[in-house]
């Protein structure tokens, strides 16, 4: 060994203190082989790793567990088949720490889960899965049946009969297909290419547009798609916001409101008249007189009388 270190974690250091007459290194340090593993050996249980062998739905939580996941399960025999063990398996749910407990069925060559989880049943069609349909057990059975296996082999002979010439036929489709390997392989770098060039092009035209992402090609049914789509105009939209506006007043008239616009209007109507009259004095186009009350008795407001020179 090149260090200390790597022997002992190899398990060929031999203490000074050992000799052969105390036997192996396990026996002198007084452990198993197999470490902890074996902690639990005494009562016939062995730790070791388990993989699942089929998608389960857990008895805690109801979480999936999938296919090909690994436990630390304790492995111990609960009888026999015949001359075949049978062994149980005892792990841990890893999403809610339920116990889950499978056996081996030597039977029927699977695996049975026994508590803690159900088996997740997946069907799927023959047709779809593009897979051959194997025979039922109860068809199994009868298979030792003569006369029940001669007319099974006349079934499976008229079935061969008929899809022969669809086999026949994607065998010469396949054979021409495959027959030229550099004529394949040209083809399908040419459809690369042109792919990649199409992609460039609908990549730079994007860009052009300021877009971040690849627009896909035109076509029919998208055009007849936008040209159905109507926009409003600017007429339309400002008629609706009328009609909005007047749906949304009250229908009572507001004294308060029109009385202060009326002041308003009033009052800006005669700042305009004396900045009329200042600016004419001012260019000297007319002479201030005498001014004079231009309301009645109740009325407070002076109004300039400007006389035109002549």
């Amino acid at each position: 060994m090149s260090s200390l270190a790597a022997a002992r974690a190899d398990n060929f250091y031999y203490p000074p203190e050992w000799s052969p007459k105390k036997g192996g290194l396990n026996k002198f340090h007084g452990q198993h082989a197999l470490r902890e593993r074996a902690r639990k050996l005494d009562q016939g249980i062995l730790i070791i790793r388990f993989e699942m062998p089929f998608n389960i739905w857990c008895g805690g939580c109801n979480s999936m567990i999938a296919k090909g996941v690994r436990f630390n399960a304790e492995k111990k025999q609960v009888g026999n088949y015949y001359s075949t063990k049978i062994w149980s398996f005892t792990m841990k749910s890893p999403c809610c720490k339920h116990e889950i407990v499978i056996q081996t069925d030597p039977k029927n060559t699977e695996y049975v889960i026994i508590k803690g989880a159900e088996k997740k049943t997946e069907d799927f069609d023959v047709e779809d899965a593009e897979t051959l349909l194997l025979p039922a057990d109860e068809d199994r059975d009868k298979l030792a049946d003569p006369m029940y296996r001669l007319e099974h082999q006349e079934e499976d002979l008229r079935k061969k009969k008929e899809a022969e010439p669809v086999l026949v036929r994607l065998q010469r489709l396949s054979d021409s297909r495959h027959s030229d390997d550099y004529v394949l392989n040209k083809a399908l770098r040419d459809r690369l290419r042109s792919q990649k060039k199409r992609v460039a092009e609908e990549k730079s035209s994007a860009r052009k547009m300021g877009l971040g992402v690849r627009l896909l090609p035109p076509s029919a049914e998208d055009a007849a798609t936008a040209a159905s789509v109507k926009f409003a105009s600017k007429f339309e939209r400002s008629r609706k916001d009328k009609r909005a506006a007047i749906k949304a007043a009250s229908i009572f008239p507001e004294s308060s409101s029109s009385a202060s616009k009326g002041k308003l209007d009033l009052a800006l109507k005669r700042r305009n008249i004396k900045a009329s009259a200042v600016t004419a004095l001012m260019a000297g186009r007319v002479k201030p007189s005498s001014w004079r009350s231009a309301g009645s008795a109740s009325s407070r407001t002076q109004m300039p009388v400007l006389a035109v020179r002549k």
